[in-house]
């Protein structure tokens, strides 16, 4: 079993496809070894918005190394389902569409002749090396989490993708064939000893200690939402959930030895996942105890979204996800003409000495700030709290959409209710609920002072000192200041713990 590294020194290149994505739907089959899958997504966007998302299982590698063929049923399956699959992205105006293939067609002896079957259907269709199966993967990663430093992991039904991450860049990678659908119909008596020994010969992973594992693939997936379920954690999301290390390999062990009958009664555990899990965990407990990381973050992007990140332009790839994504779906939301970044420029004396993970936070804020105008106005801050608190964004962490999601509510409701606020209040600190206040607040008096109006901010200034908190008004405006504005001036100023004073020039 090759449990030995590749190197993947940067620039990658781009084996598949040098050509950039261009304007309109683009479209991913991702065939792997138990399921297919299609993604649509609505733009080639540095923040990925999928508008259409269906899998279904086909178990391509059942019984793949005791024949070393495809499984004939999931061929029959595949096909007619990648059938439907085109027909449906061509009825979508989807203007870019691949299809991948991974470890089961790489794998097997008959691979080509179902790639062949796929050629004369005049798909654009590629089998993915494991090399590539890994950058995509680490790509993936890096498109919804561009901080991510650490080792990637992505486990599917046929395989194991391993790449270091660090500063947006890929390091050393390694494939190694221990997918749990595989290894369980492989008729080998003993799949747990092949695991460990495979991720054992992997000797660049002690070079990794101490860093974060991003865990991908749907088992590891099940795994995160079993362990939310056993948690009580209050947020049913995926993507950038964060456990400590050693919380995750206690209960990695513990499913590890699991049946799948005990399995079956666990909450959170899929049907479909109850044969796999156990193998599943203990590829994650190995892995933990080899890279001894402070912490393991789950990540919805993987492959799709790794494979359709390289085919972005190199500006677009410069772009924040979550500012590229408040960016395009602000716009959808806006009713006036004060453009964001008036907003943004306006309050950032009041903000200095903010960190940069704060000034990415104020900027998303900028451009959500009108996400609910059309709401009824007893229920604005509440309907704007749980919009962004499940917005499919990528790019902030837990804590960031806790923080992201209370501002929206006191930019509504400078006395938002703490029992509205529960689930953020429990994802977010200190910091950050004081962060959050301050910033709603301000936004609050931005839009009472503006009206919505592009170009009045700008003659007006905000400004605080250890003390107070001041609107330095020119004289000819002093008049169109009402009682409205002075309480919400008072209100940022109680955010600030500061006084608040009002001077015309």
């Amino acid at each position: 079993m090759d449990g030995e590294p590749t190197i993947d020194p940067e620039p990658a290149r781009d084996v598949i496809d040098h050509g950039r994505l261009g304007p309109g739907r683009v479209g991913i089959i991702d065939v792997g070894s138990n399921s297919i899958r299609l993604v649509v997504y609505e733009r080639a966007s540095r923040a990925p918005l999928p508008v259409f998302n269906e899998k279904v299982l086909c178990g391509l590698a059942r019984g793949l190394d005791a024949t070393g063929r495809l499984n004939p049923q999931g061929v029959e399956l595949a096909l007619a389902n990648i059938d439907r699959f085109t027909t449906l992205a061509h009825n979508m105006k989807v203007t870019s569409l691949d299809l991948l293939a991974t470890a089961a067609v790489r794998d097997a002896s008959d691979g080509r002749d179902f790639m062949r079957e796929l050629a004369s259907r005049g798909i654009n269709a590629h089998i993915v090396s494991g090399q590539d199966e890994a950058r995509f993967s680490g790509y993936g990663v890096i498109c919804g989490m561009p901080e991510a430093s650490g080792v990637m992991g992505d486990l599917g039904g046929g395989s194991l993708e391993l790449v270091a991450l660090g500063r947006g860049q890929l390091g050393t990678s390694s494939t190694l064939p221990i997918g749990p659908l595989r290894l369980m119909s492989s008729g080998k008596s003993d799949p747990k000893r092949i695991v460990v020994e495979a991720i054992e010969n992997v000797g660049w992973l002690r070079e990794e200690t101490g860093k974060t594992f991003y865990a991908v693939g749907g088992a590891w997936r099940s795994f995160a939402r079993l362990h939310m379920e056993q948690a009580g954690y209050p947020l049913h999301i995926i993507h950038q959930y964060d456990i400590p290390a050693e919380e995750a390999r206690a209960v990695a062990r513990l499913i590890a030895v699991q049946s799948a009958k005990s399995l079956e009664k666990m909450p959170g555990v899929s049907r479909r996942r109850v044969d796999t899990l156990p193998l599943a965990c203990l590829a994650l407990d190995r892995l933990l105890a080899a890279l001894k990381p402070r912490n393991v973050v789950f990540s919805a992007f993987g492959l799709r979204e790794g494979f359709y990140y390289r085919r972005l332009s190199e500006a677009e790839r410069a772009r924040h996800p979550l500012i590229a994504f408040a960016e395009e779906q602000g716009a959808d939301w806006r009713r006036f003409d004060l453009a964001p970044s008036e907003i943004f420029d306006w309050l950032t004396p009041i903000f200095a000495g903010e960190t940069e993970a704060e000034r990415i936070l104020r900027i998303a804020a900028c451009h959500l700030s009108d996400i609910s105008w059309n709401d009824h106005p007893d229920y604005r801050a509440e309907q704007a709290y749980i919009r962004v608190l499940h917005l499919p964004a990528p790019g902030m962490s837990h804590r960031d959409r806790a923080v992201l999601a209370m501002t929206m509510a006191y930019r509504y409701k400078s006395d938002a209710k703490a029992a509205m606020l529960d689930t953020a209040m429990r994802l977010s600190d200190n910091k950050g609920r004081t962060f959050a206040r301050r910033l709603g607040a301000s936004l609050r008096l931005a839009y009472n002072l503006s009206g919505g109006a592009p170009g009045l901010l700008t003659r007006v200034q905000l400004r605080r000192n250890e003390r107070e908190l001041w609107l330095v008004v020119p004289p000819d405006l002093k008049r169109s200041l009402g009682e409205v504005t002075a309480r919400r001036l008072e209100s940022a100023a109680e955010a600030f713990d500061l006084r608040a004073v009002i001077d015309p020039n």
